[in-house]
């Protein structure tokens, strides 16, 4: 007798652990995602710890923004037509957005080109992005992706681009070269500011000299974080 109430208690325990196996896989199957690592990539993060600096503390930054969330289809479209000119912008995203600290209204787009953009569909993507951002006002601004940048030289090409486009437009050259044009002249002269970001944790960098190897004696930009962050970028 005690042994059949062992083995019912066996195959019910069997049977729970057989649910709950298969409950854990239809709960896979219908959520299949997993965390990626970082919102933004090594180039991505590297550009963002400059544009920060350029366009200073007045100015709200957006990251991956949506298109359709900048843009929209005029009115007057039929439904047809306003359906295919919504699926054009909708699966498609800036790379940065500057926005007015109150009312975060769009004063540009940013976009940062790295290699990929080379490819055809790319080029088709950023051509189709040119055109909707110039029929609907939005200044669209482009920097291709590098080790190092100059916050002053990025401050200076976002203004330029804005400088028609509202009365809100100049503050960046206001901040970042009137208002602050005796700081940046400084910073253009020391040697922080013509230090690469980290491409590794967007972090600051430091001139180094090799100590030891192939490369003894050779000076390099090494990562302020390190040990933690071993990035490293060539002089």
């Amino acid at each position: 007798m005690v042994w059949i109430v062992l083995a019912v208690a066996v195959v019910a325990v069997l049977l729970l652990l057989i649910a709950k196996q298969k409950q854990s896989q239809e709960a896979a199957s219908d959520f299949p995602y997993k965390k990626l690592p970082a919102l933004f990539t090594p180039a991505e993060r590297s550009f963002l710890g400059v544009l920060d600096q350029a366009v200073g503390k007045d100015f709200r930054l957006f990251g991956k923004v949506r298109v359709a969330d900048v843009l929209a289809p005029r009115e007057g479209l039929n439904k047809s037509a306003w359906q295919t000119a919504f699926n054009k912008i909708n699966r498609k995203h800036f790379d940065f957005v500057l926005c007015a600290p109150g009312d975060l209204s769009v004063i540009c787009a940013i976009e940062l080109n790295d290699q990929s953009h080379q490819k055809k569909n790319r080029q088709d993507r950023d051509a189709f992005l040119a055109g909707a951002c110039a029929a609907s006002g939005v200044p669209l601004v482009s920097f291709p992706a590098q080790h190092a940048y100059s916050a002053s030289d990025v401050s200076a090409k976002i203004a330029e681009a804005i400088s028609g486009s509202s009365a809100a437009a100049p503050k960046p050259v206001e901040i970042a070269t009137q208002t602050d044009a005796r700081q940046a002249e400084q910073d253009l002269m020391s040697e922080t500011d013509a230090a690469p970001i980290c491409p590794r944790c967007a972090g600051s960098m430091l001139k180094r000299t090799a100590k030891g190897g192939t490369n003894a004696g050779q000076e390099f930009w090494g990562c302020a974080n390190f040990p933690t962050c071993r990035g490293i970028v060539a002089l």
